[in-house]
């Protein structure tokens, strides 16, 4: 009976060992939601940042210039947000939150699209392009607000 019994927990035993093993990990690694929310918040300010010198330039650009001047700019900007929002995705979420947190990033991965499309329409000079894709960027970029004050991503609103 003793050898049995030693057989059952050493099969009990590997089959655990196989199961969830690295999602266990994970959870044991995510950070609590006060702990996401300011490193993230860091992150996000971080982003800001990096965003001044790119909008004090198109700031100082006489009126009615091409967009082919601005096209580097939002380029640049665009580098900088897609960096900032990797840095962010490379945090642990909680994961009781993660759901939310996806939902923030998906707004978030929208309106970097949309930049990169109106960057693009600057850098070939296509007004009628720009113009169709800004039209859409006031309702992305509030669907993206909305999302990180909901969770309490503060810092995060309007970042990107």
């Amino acid at each position: 009976m003793h050898r049995k019994w030693a057989a059952v927990l050493g099969v009990a035993a590997v089959a655990l060992a196989g199961c969830g093993g690295d999602d266990d990990k994970g959870d044991e690694n995510s950070l609590t939601k006060a702990q996401f929310i300011a490193q993230a918040g860091a992150i996000c300010r971080d982003v800001k940042r990096a965003h001044e010198p790119y909008a004090e330039k198109v700031d100082a650009l006489p009126e009615g210039v091409g967009l082919t001047r601005v096209a580097p700019l939002l380029e640049a900007t665009l580098v900088q947000s897609r960096k900032g929002l990797a840095r962010l995705r490379s945090l642990k979420s909680p994961t009781a939150d993660r759901a939310q947190v996806d939902a923030y990033y998906g707004a978030a991965d929208a309106l970097l699209e949309a930049h990169a499309q109106l960057a693009d329409a600057a850098r070939t000079d296509d007004r009628a392009k720009g113009e169709k894709v800004a039209a859409t960027t006031g309702a992305l970029s509030s669907n993206e607000r909305r999302l990180a004050t909901a969770y309490g991503l503060n810092d995060c609103d309007n970042v990107f």
